[in-house]
């Protein structure tokens, strides 16, 4: 009889315990479906606003802001999530342009966003568009002619055929172009071929 006593109280305690957890793990994935929702929203608009496709406001980017930061703060080891907020950040740079020194709101913007990418690119070395966009960073805060160029080598080598990083890399390559080494102009000239005649009639001077 006390045997059987036992056993009941040993099987409402595991009853009971197993019911916490379960609640417990109710609570974070309803938590976690959360931030994945609102970050997916961030996302989506992120996309439209760094393409010029929708207007936003800075109330919208705020709020953006801190749905990507909450979702990181769940998932912190989610590259896409660093990736959005690099862009993010790279967008503030954009708009705050004024002269590019050191000191400057948008270089420190950009440094923020180069943060992120780098998580970004650790977590998930292989994403050539990830590189590219660090090449670009690099370019915006006037970072070393190698880091910059490392990263560009390492994009052109991951995605030598993807149209947006193609684009990206020949936008830093264009901008750089005096001191481009000759595989990068080579690069350059078989996607875009001309580029180097357009460059070279641009900045001759004029008669």
């Amino acid at each position: 009889m006390a045997l059987t006593t036992r056993h009941k109280w040993l099987n409402r305690l595991l009853a009971g315990t197993l019911c916490v957890v379960a609640v417990c793990v109710v609570q974070q994935a309803s938590v976690l479906m959360a931030a994945d929702w609102s970050s997916s929203v961030a996302r989506n608009a992120l996309d439209k606003w760094v393409t010029g496709k929708t207007p936003y406001t800075a109330a919208q980017r705020d709020q953006a802001r801190r749905a990507l930061e909450n979702a990181i703060a769940l998932t912190p080891k989610d590259a896409t999530l660093h990736d959005a907020l690099a862009q993010l950040y790279s967008l503030d740079g954009r708009e705050l342009w004024t002269t590019g020194a050191p000191d400057s709101p948008e270089v420190a913007a950009y440094q923020t966003a180069m943060r992120h990418q780098k998580v970004s690119i650790a977590l998930r070395p292989t994403h050539a568009m990830a590189w590219a966009n660090l090449a670009l960073m690099q370019y915006a805060v006037n970072d070393t002619p190698e880091a910059l160029l490392a990263s560009w080598r390492e994009a052109a080598r991951l995605g030598p055929r993807e149209a947006a990083v193609t684009e990206t890399l020949t936008y830093v390559a264009t901008q750089i172009w005096p001191i481009a080494p000759d595989d990068v102009r080579q690069w350059v000239e078989e996607r875009k071929p001309g580029t180097a005649e357009k460059l070279a009639s641009t900045a001759a001077p004029q008669q």
